[in-house]
């Protein structure tokens, strides 16, 4: 049985944003530049790893998880319950080394995507230092997700049931994590975006 992540180097924030509004796009630049000798940042785009776990050519140590129903539920678009997930998280995050003396920041994009998945992420894994909401309009959104084709099924439907869930599913989010939440603005181009971004983490995140 994995062990809880404990270690007081590690700091975690959660990024959530509406299809299209840049969220993988901001981590990754963010956790590019603020590299630093006593900052490991690590971005783990949640649906990106769980694409790469349905890739049958993913190494031998994650087969154990069930690949078919993380497939069936991607295809469908269907959120994963906190039981499947939260163990593939913590393999994630406990499978990748810490390095020594430093703090390893956790810039964990697209999740929570439902309540139902943030108690047990915490009581397996760890509490977020900050949650950090990407906003910019619908309109926006639209254009960026529909312009970058991930998929062959992202089209206006697609886009329309995953933005109206993700309104929804975000009311108790809200709720929950109101004391450790603040909005960056993701409208502009990507420059700004990521000025708002880097202006939202904590100071205990960067130096």
């Amino acid at each position: 049985m994995e062990s809880t992540m404990q270690s007081p180097n590690d700091v975690i924030i959660f990024v959530l944003g509406p299809p299209g509004s840049g969220k993988g796009t901001v981590c990754k630049t963010a956790a590019g530049i603020l590299q630093s000798h006593s900052r490991h940042y690590c971005h783990l785009s949640v649906g990106d790893y769980l694409r790469e776990l349905c890739n049958t050519e993913t190494p031998s140590e994650a087969t154990h998880f069930d690949r078919n129903r993380i497939r069936n539920h991607l295809r469908d678009n269907i959120l994963l319950p906190a039981d499947v997930l939260t163990p593939i998280l913590k393999h994630r995050i406990n499978s990748t080394p810490n390095e020594e003396g430093a703090t390893t920041v956790w810039l964990i994009d697209g999740f929570p995507r439902s309540l139902e998945t943030a108690p047990a992420f915490e009581k397996e894994i760890g509490k977020p230092v900050k949650v950090i909401t990407l906003e910019c309009s619908r309109e926006v959104a639209a254009r960026r997700f529909l312009s970058r084709g991930r998929e062959k099924v992202d089209d206006d439907k697609r886009f329309s049931k995953r933005y109206d869930e993700y309104v929804e599913n975000m009311k108790p989010i809200d709720e929950y994590y109101k004391d450790i939440m603040v909005v960056a603005r993701a409208d502009g181009d990507q420059r700004q975006c990521l000025d708002q971004f880097l202006e939202a983490l904590p100071p205990v995140s960067r130096d």
